[in-house]
């Protein structure tokens, strides 16, 4: 289970991502309550931050996720792959932070399509090339604060849990994956993910799987998959820093087009 200090980093950070993307939502006005698929919902803090402006949202995500102990809205779980809903059910299907992480993304996203009505859009939130970039030195960050808080934490004293002291990695993938950069999602290494980041990956992946791109922006924030800074930096701080650095996320609206391939 993620512990509080990073949960409470991330619902800032995805605050924010949802506010950039819910510009490309469809008005409650154009339809009643247009109905929304979030996929990989995590604790549900979006879903609910949907519903809360008028969407009906059915939320998924799967049984293993680190977050099922927090959610804060309902969340049906399932296989990750085979979404059990009819055709033609939802307007729109949106992800924030995901797909990168779903290996089987030709499979995820043609259900997406199958899923979606006619007319229907897809909003994705997907790590950008930068941010993987700036990983890599920010990782060595992160253990330089990881050590620290091991360290400090054990001269005031503290009870070690988790939110304190980091524990020792145990064995060698474990001592490697703490030493040395890893992926960040399911395709390549800590290097060659720069480029199944990248815009031209995600547009060919859309593409043939029956969507077109209609247009990419980004989340307007700098973060790194690391979280070497945690709450340490504001919102507004990360919007400035994202101006000279390039933001972490792009952020991809499509249509929905003909048949998947």
């Amino acid at each position: 289970m993620p512990n509080e200090r990073h949960l409470r980093n991330i619902e800032v950070l995805r605050a924010h991502e949802l506010a950039q993307a819910m510009a490309f939502f469809p008005s409650i006005e154009a339809l009643t309550k247009p109905h929304v698929l979030e996929l990989g919902a995590g604790t549900g803090q979006q879903a609910r931050m949907l519903a809360d402006a008028g969407y009906q949202v059915t939320a998924v995500d799967l049984p293993s996720s680190h977050y099922a102990g927090v959610r804060i809205h309902p969340v049906i779980e399932y296989d990750g792959v085979n979404l059990p809903f009819e055709h033609g059910t939802f307007d729109v299907v949106f992800s924030s932070n995901v797909l990168e992480h779903v290996a089987e993304i030709d499979r995820v996203l043609k259900e997406t399509h199958r899923v979606l009505k006619s007319g229907g859009i897809a909003i994705h939130l997907i790590p950008s090339s930068a941010c993987r970039l700036w990983t890599l030195p920010a990782h060595y960050l992160w253990l330089f604060r990881r050590l620290a808080d091991k360290f400090t934490a054990g001269e005031r004293g503290a009870i070690p849990t988790q939110d304190v002291s980091p524990r020792t990695p145990e064995g060698l993938s474990e001592w490697l994956a703490t030493l040395f950069p890893t992926r960040h999602g399911e395709r390549g290494n800590a290097l060659t993910e720069i480029y199944y980041l990248s815009t031209r990956w995600w547009s060919s992946a859309f593409a043939r799987n029956g969507f077109k791109v209609r247009m990419i922006d980004s989340n307007q924030l700098f973060y790194t998959m690391s979280n070497s800074a945690g709450p340490w930096l504001s919102v507004d701080t990360r919007v400035r820093l994202a101006r000279w650095l390039r933001p972490s996320c792009n952020l991809y609206v499509l249509d929905r087009c003909g048949a998947g391939a």
